[in-house]
């Protein structure tokens, strides 16, 4: 879980990933590639060059208290304990409720369908032959029998899909009840958070260093409840180092099924199939940047993508990335985070694309970052689905395929207040686009994981992937949106992507 991260008021973005001593040519390559989105993006540790939109905000908000502690609510579901804002809460709880559903009796192995005729067996008997006269004889009063029969099993599979559309452990259902009751009461609204953090999201598109006196240190707004964290507790500390981390592996080739089955989908894509969903543990509370970064770690370990020696085929624990962040600000990469953070080893601090990238950096990972900002509603959101989708084009070898998997890596994606993995695209027939991904909030569904490996058939399709879908419902809220992307090679027949930011930027 992460917000977005302020600057100064006339320093560099710090979403920019800079060696101290960069050479003019990077340094260049770095501001082409912050400003791909073209008019009207950014990012959330820029500086907007937008007078008007300057004024406009400074018209709403009051100024910018970096210590003021915004409405940061606990989740109640069992075993959750995430730190969020209050205005999240809801659909957090909806995602929770599709966590445990039981999609059981959706579900119907394909051996059992379509893909098998079943043997034939013996001839039948004297016995059965002289039945079927016997029921031909009496056809009307076996026919109605058999109509009641009939409707007693529909009945039986109606009280079964009902039953899955609202199966939730008890636990959970009061806690969901309560929250949403709680949510609806007045005084909900969380504009007061967010016009705080308005004035600490202007943007630049600077890439000229700035002196360390215009980074400020960062505060709740930022960094969540434990900013100013010296230390998390020993027990979390035990927790996190004996549970390490939740990974499901092979979810990709089950949502590609689910998507060739739903019948809103016009088409899809997916990235490589090695990207594994790695979640929080209960009670751990916001470590979702990390846990993002676990995701983009599993891509480069299973498909040796440049840098995945430095890993030694495990997935880095949390205190490694911290430890790797770190090091990349004792090498002077993106060296002013420290200062905003204060530090982040041993800590809660919530990281973001900034700390990502300055990982990947300093493993000689190739990388990239963009922002998209828009004050019109709905214009960030249109530019990411865009850009998200050219970016899986990029690797599409059969496009008449409706559900096109892909070899190329997934995205780290950051709004405010929460980040995620994109492992996909799809547009509906509708028009409507969702992207699909895997967020490291919750674990996938126990029906999800019993699927993997096997071929089968899903009664309900769309109800299963929604926990995997963010489409305008979710990113309405939101003006203002990073991503971050591993740079496959270019003879491969993919995306330079960096190219491509300073084509768009001409």
């Amino acid at each position: 879980m992460e917000t977005f991260h302020s600057e100064a008021e006339e320093g560099p973005s710090p979403f920019l990933v800079r060696d101290d001593n960069a050479s003019a040519h990077t340094k260049a390559s770095a501001k082409a590639s912050a400003n791909a989105s073209g008019s009207g993006s950014g990012t959330g540790r820029e500086k907007d060059k937008d007078a008007d939109a300057d004024a406009d905000a400074d018209a709403d908000d009051t100024e910018a208290d970096p210590d003021a502690d915004p409405e940061y609510v606990e989740c109640l579901a069992e075993g959750c304990g995430e730190v969020l804002l209050r205005s999240q809460m809801e659909y957090h709880l909806e995602l929770h409720a599709e966590e445990a559903r039981n999609w059981d009796a959706a579900v119907v192995p394909s051996s059992i369908t379509a893909t098998e005729t079943p043997s034939p067996g013996p001839a039948p008997s004297r016995r059965h032959r002289d039945g079927e006269r016997e029921r031909h004889r009496h056809g009307d009063r076996h026919g109605d029998r058999d109509r009641d029969r009939d409707r007693d099993r529909d009945r039986d599979r109606d009280r079964d899909r009902d039953r899955n559309r609202g199966d939730v452990s008890s636990t959970q259902a009061r806690a969901i009840f309560a929250w949403k009751n709680l949510l609806r009461m007045p005084g909900s609204s969380h504009s007061s958070h967010s016009s705080r953090r308005r004035s600490n999201e202007k943007s630049s598109t600077s890439a000229d260093p700035a002196p360390a006196a215009n980074n400020k240190r960062l505060g709740k707004a930022q960094l969540g409840k434990y900013a100013h964290e010296d230390r998390m507790p020993d027990w979390l500390v035990a927790h996190l180092q004996k549970g390490g981390q939740i990974k499901a592996e092979g979810i990709i080739p089950v949502l590609a099924q689910l998507l060739e089955q739903c019948s809103s989908t016009k088409y899809a894509y997916l990235c490589h199939p090695c990207v594994q969903h790695v979640s929080k543990l209960k009670r751990e509370g916001g470590f979702c940047g990390y846990r993002n970064i676990q995701m983009m770690s599993s891509y480069i370990i299973g498909a040796k993508f440049k840098g995945h020696q430095h890993f030694n085929k495990k997935i880095p624990s949390i205190f490694q990335i911290q430890d790797f962040i770190e090091q990349a600000w004792d090498e002077g990469i993106s060296s002013q985070g420290r200062i905003e953070t204060g530090g982040i080893r041993g800590t809660r601090k919530y990281i973001g694309t900034p700390e990502a990238l300055a990982m990947f950096r300093l493993l000689e990972i190739p990388c990239d970052a963009q922002g998209f900002k828009n004050k019109e509603p709905g214009k960030s959101e249109a530019l990411l689905m865009e850009d998200v989708e050219n970016y899986f084009q990029s690797g599409v070898e059969d496009p008449t395929q409706r559900v096109r998997v892909t070899n190329i890596p997934p995205i780290y994606f950051q709004h405010a207040g929460h980040s995620m993995t994109i492992i996909g695209l799809e547009k509906l027939k509708s028009g409507a686009k969702n992207l699909i991904v895997f967020d490291p909030m919750f674990h996938d569904s126990s029906a999800i994981t019993k699927l993997v490996g096997r071929k089968f058939e899903n009664m309900f399709p769309d109800l299963a992937l929604k926990p995997y879908r963010r489409g305008n419902k979710y990113l309405k809220k939101y003006r203002e949106f990073e991503i971050l992307r591993l740079r496959p090679p270019t003879e491969s027949g993919f995306v330079d992507l960096s190219a491509q930011s300073r084509r768009e930027e001409s």
